[in-house]
C-alpha cells in the first residue's frame, strides 16, 4: 500500500463522492433541510477539487533523484 495517495487519485475519489451527493440532491425537495445540507456537502467536495487542482506536487521518486544526483555532484567537486 502507498504511503501518499497521489493528488489525481484524491481527485478522482472526490469526483466519485460529488457525483454521488449530486444524484442524491437532485432527489431532495430544494430549500428542505436535507437539500441545503448536502448542497453544502457538495460545495465543500467542489472547493476542495479547486483546491487540490489548483496545487502542485513532486514525486517522492522525483525528490530522491534529485537528491541523488546533488550528493553525487558534490562529491565529484570535493574529489
Amino acid at each position: 500500500m502507498a504511503l501518499a495517495v497521489s493528488r489525481d487519485a484524491q481527485i478522482a475519489a472526490l469526483y466519485e463522492k460529488l457525483h454521488h451527493r449530486a444524484a442524491i440532491l437532485a432527489g431532495l425537495t430544494p430549500g428542505s433541510h436535507s437539500h441545503a445540507g448536502i448542497q453544502a456537502e457538495c460545495d465543500a467536495i467542489h472547493a476542495e477539487i479547486r483546491r487540490l487542482q489548483s496545487t502542485t506536487s513532486i514525486s517522492p521518486k522525483a525528490v530522491l533523484i534529485t537528491v541523488g544526483v546533488l550528493l553525487l555532484i558534490i562529491w565529484s567537486a570535493l574529489h
